[in-house]
C-alpha cells in the first residue's frame, strides 16, 4: 500500500490485489474460492447483500454472527408491496421462492437439491389437485418426501402446466410426479382467494392459507391427491389477562419439519405477503411411526386496532393497508380512543350522495365503486364533516383493493364486506368504536406441535404462564421520536430468519412481550429510528436512519419478566460484534459500528447526503495507516512485526431527529504482530483511551413511559 495516500482496500481491490500475489480472495468475497489461504481473513465481506426471485421480487440477506446466521427481509416492490415466501430447507441448502412467483426456487445457501434417479418401471405416479376452503379449485405448493430415507424429495406448484410432462424433477410447476413407491410426507400450502378473485390464482393478496396434506403414507401404486383445505382446522389463541387480535400483518408465518427415519430433514416455512383473515389453518394427522414432525405457527397479537359494535354484535372492521395512503405510519390516520358515533349512510360519497347529508362526527359509510377510488369517496366524506368511513363492498366477500394510491387519506378509513356493510348502515342508535393506535402489550407467539396434528387448534395463554419482556424504547429529549421494530424467532435448525418490520406506534414508550417458553426458539431483535418508509408515494428529505440490532440470541426457558431497553444514551462507536477485528499475515480487518447504544444494541453509520458525515483511521506506531469517509470497514496493510495499533472514528450527526451524541469521537488502542501464513487471529479486546469510549459525546438520556401494570 502507498503509506503517502492511505486507503481501506475494499472488498474488490483487495481481492484484486492479493490475485496479483497470487494469493487467495477474502472469504465471503466474488469468486472466493472457500479453501483458507495465508492472508485470508473469515466473516462476511459486506453486512448484507440483495437477491433477486424473479419478476422485479427481492430479499436482503444480513449476517447475524459469523456462525452462518442470517436476517431475510422481503424487499418492497415498486408498488409497495413485498413478496410472500416460501422458504425451503433441506441438507443440501435452502431455497426461496415468492409465492405469487413463476419459476424455480432461488438457491440463497448450499446446492441446488438432487433430481431423484430410478428407472421408469420403479415409478409410480401421484397427481395432485387442491381445493380451497370456500370449495373452489386452489392454488397450492406441496412437497412429497421420503420419510425413510429422505432421498426423494419433489415440489410441485399446482395447478401446474398441463403440457408439462410427469417427471422426478426436484421441482416443477406441474400437477404431477413420478416417485418411487415407498412411505412419504405430501403436504401442501393452499391458499384461498378472495372471492372476487379466481380460486387458482397466484397473488399477494390472498384469503387465508391452510396446511394440508398426510405426513405419512404409504405409496404402492399410482393414485391422487387432494388437498382440501375444507379439512383445515383454525389455529386459534385466547388471552383472558388482556383483549388481543391479530392485527395487520399479525399472521406471521406457517410451517413444518419433517425428519425421516434417518435422520434427514426438510424445513418448509410459508410467510405471507397479505391475508384478508390473518387466520392459519391446519388439518389434523395422526402420530408418525417414521422420522419426527413438527408444525409450527408464528402469530403476533395486540390490542385491537379497531372495534366497531352494532347493538351487541361486532363486526370485523380492517384498516385498508397503509402501503397504498402513506410511505410512514404516522402519515396514515388511525382511531384512538373509545366512544359511541352516529351512522350516516353515504351511497358512493359522490357529492350528490353528500349533498345536505349531516356527517359531522359521524361513520360515514360508503359502498365500494369501480368509479371513486377508496381515498376520493373517504376524503369527500372527511371534508364533509366525518370523523371515520367505512367502505363495504359491493360484491361477495371481502375487497381490500383501493382502487388507486398516493393520495393520502385524512380520517381512519376501514373496510366491511357487503352484509356488515349493510349490518352497520341499518344500525338504530349510535355505534360502539373503540380503537387503539399503540399497544401496550403484545404477545409474539410460536406454537409448535410435534409428532400429530391435534384436531382442537385452540390455545388459551395466561400471563403468567408467559415470558414477559419489558422493552423500554428511549428516543430523543424534546424530538418526537419514531419506531419501526422487527423481532427474529430461529429454531435449532434455522440458518435463516424472516419477520416483518412493523410500525411501534406510540414513541418512546414502554410495552410488555409476552412470549412462549420454549429453550429452542431463540429470539433477536432490530429497532429503527426514524421510522422506516414502506413505501415511496411522497416525497422525503434524505435520512440516515439508526438501525440498532441486538448482537444476541435469547431463549425463554421459563415464565418470568426480564427488561430489554433499546436506544438508552450515550450512543457512541464501537467494533462491530458480527465482524471482529481480525489479522492475516500483515493484513487487519476493522468494522466499527458507529450507532452502539448503552445496552449494547449495535448499529451502521456512514457519511451519506443526509448529513451524516464518518471518518475511520486506522494508525500503526503512529503511521497513518487506512482510512475511509465510506462504510467504515475494510483491510489495512500494517508493518511487518509487531506495532502499536490506533482505530478512530468521528461521527457528525447533523440530522433532525438526532438530539443526543451529534457529534463523537472514539479511539482504541491494542498490540498487533504479524500473523503465521495460514492462520487468522482475532486481535484481542481493544482498549479505549477514555472512558465512555468516546469524546464530545451528549449523555441525556430520554425517559421512557411508565410500564403499564402487570397482571
Amino acid at each position: 500500500m502507498n503509506r503517502r495516500t492511505p486507503r481501506l482496500i475494499g472488498v474488490a481491490a483487495l481481492c484484486a490485489a492479493l490475485s496479483a500475489a497470487g494469493q487467495l480472495p477474502l472469504s465471503g468475497a466474488s469468486g472466493a474460492s472457500g479453501v483458507a489461504g495465508p492472508d485470508r481473513l473469515t466473516g462476511p465481506a459486506s453486512r448484507s447483500a440483495v437477491v433477486g426471485l424473479g419478476q422485479g421480487d427481492r430479499v436482503r440477506l444480513t449476517p447475524l454472527g459469523q456462525d452462518g446466521r442470517q436476517v431475510i427481509e422481503p424487499l418492497r416492490s415498486q408498488d409497495g408491496t413485498t413478496p410472500g415466501l416460501l422458504v425451503s430447507t433441506d441438507d443440501h441448502g435452502t431455497t426461496l421462492r415468492a409465492t405469487d412467483g413463476s419459476g424455480e426456487p432461488t438457491l440463497v445457501d448450499g446446492t441446488a437439491p438432487t433430481t431423484t434417479r430410478a428407472t421408469a418401471a420403479d415409478l409410480v405416479e401421484l397427481n395432485l389437485d387442491a381445493i380451497a376452503r370456500d370449495g373452489r379449485t386452489a392454488s397450492a405448493d406441496v412437497t412429497v418426501y421420503d420419510v425413510v430415507t429422505g432421498a426423494t424429495q419433489a415440489v410441485r406448484r399446482i395447478p401446474g402446466d398441463p403440457d408439462a410432462a410427469c417427471s422426478t424433477k426436484s421441482f416443477e410447476e406441474s400437477s404431477c410426479v413420478l416417485v418411487p413407491p415407498g412411505t412419504y410426507s405430501v403436504m401442501a400450502f393452499v391458499n384461498t382467494m378472495p372471492a372476487a378473485r379466481p380460486g387458482t390464482a397466484r397473488e399477494r393478496t390472498v384469503q387465508n392459507v391452510s396446511l394440508v396434506g398426510d405426513p405419512e403414507v404409504a405409496v404402492e401404486a399410482s393414485r391422487d391427491f387432494t388437498f382440501d383445505a375444507r379439512r383445515a382446522r383454525p389455529v386459534e389463541i385466547r388471552t383472558p389477562d388482556h383483549r388481543t387480535k391479530v392485527n395487520a400483518d399479525g399472521a406471521m408465518q406457517v410451517g413444518y419439519s419433517r425428519t425421516a427415519a434417518n435422520g434427514r430433514k426438510i424445513v418448509r416455512q410459508y410467510r405471507p405477503s397479505a391475508m384478508l383473515d390473518q387466520r392459519f389453518f391446519m388439518e389434523a394427522a395422526a402420530p408418525v411411526r417414521n422420522g419426527a414432525l413438527e408444525t409450527l405457527t408464528r402469530l403476533r397479537l395486540e390490542a385491537p386496532d379497531i372495534e366497531l359494535t352494532v347493538a351487541g354484535r361486532a363486526l370485523h372492521p380492517e384498516y385498508y393497508d397503509q402501503v397504498w395512503f402513506s410511505d410512514v405510519i404516522t402519515d396514515f390516520p388511525m382511531y384512538d380512543g373509545h366512544d359511541r358515533l352516529r351512522v350516516v349512510d353515504v351511497g358512493h360519497a359522490t357529492p350528490a350522495d353528500l349533498a345536505g347529508k349531516n356527517l359531522r362526527g359521524a361513520i360515514a359509510v360508503a359502498e365500494r365503486t369501480d368509479d371513486l377510488s377508496v381515498a376520493e369517496q373517504s376524503n369527500a366524506a372527511a371534508v364533509a364533516g366525518a370523523a371515520l368511513v367505512v367502505v363495504h363492498n359491493d360484491g361477495p366477500g371481502d375487497n381490500d383493493d383501493p382502487n388507486g394510491t398516493g393520495t393520502k387519506l385524512q380520517v381512519p378509513t376501514l373496510r366491511l364486506d357487503r352484509a356488515e356493510g349493510e349490518a352497520l348502515k341499518a344500525a338504530r342508535g349510535r355505534v360502539e368504536v373503540r380503537g387503539e393506535t399503540a399497544s401496550p402489550y403484545l404477545y409474539d407467539l410460536v406454537l409448535k406441535e410435534q409428532g400429530s396434528i391435534p384436531k382442537d387448534l385452540s390455545y388459551v395463554f395466561r400471563d403468567r404462564d408467559l415470558a414477559a419482556q419489558v422493552r423500554e424504547i428511549h428516543g430523543q429529549p424534546t424530538v418526537d421520536s419514531t419506531f419501526s421494530e422487527a423481532a427474529y424467532q430461529y429454531q435449532p435448525e434455522d440458518t435463516f430468519s424472516v419477520s416483518t418490520m412493523y410500525p411501534f406506534r406510540g414513541g418512546a414508550r414502554n410495552r410488555v412481550e409476552y412470549r412462549v417458553p420454549d429453550p429452542d426458539t431463540r429470539w433477536t431483535y432490530a429497532t429503527v429510528t426514524p421510522q422506516s418508509t414502506y413505501n415511496a408515494l411522497f416525497p422525503h428529505p434524505p435520512v440516515l436512519r439508526m438501525t440498532l440490532s441486538d448482537p444476541d440470541l435469547v431463549a425463554y426457558e421459563s415464565a418470568g419478566r426480564t427488561t430489554k431497553p433499546v436506544g438508552t444514551a450515550p450512543v457512541t462507536a464501537a467494533p462491530s460484534t458480527f465482524r471482529p477485528m481480525e489479522r492475516s499475515g500483515n493484513q487487519t480487518r476493522v468494522a466499527i459500528d458507529g450507532f452502539v447504544d448503552a445496552d449494547g444494541n449495535h448499529g451502521t453509520s456512514y457519511s451519506t447526503n443526509s448529513g451524516m458525515s464518518t471518518l475511520l483511521q486506522i494508525r500503526a506506531d503512529g503511521e497513518l495507516v487506512g482510512e475511509t469517509d465510506n462504510l467504515p470497514s475494510g483491510v489495512a496493510v500494517l508493518p511487518a512485526g509487531d506495532s502499536r495499533v490506533e482505530v478512530s472514528f468521528v461521527a457528525d450527526n447533523p440530522q433532525p431527529w438526532a438530539e443526543l451524541s451529534t457529534h463523537t469521537e472514539s479511539v482504541w488502542t491494542f498490540a498487533s504482530t504479524t500473523v503465521p501464513a495460514g492462520e487468522v487471529v482475532t486481535q484481542r479486546s481493544p482498549t479505549t483511551t477514555s472512558p465512555g469510549a468516546s469524546r464530545g459525546v451528549t449523555t441525556r438520556t430520554a425517559t421512557a413511559r411508565p410500564v403499564p401494570p402487570g397482571p
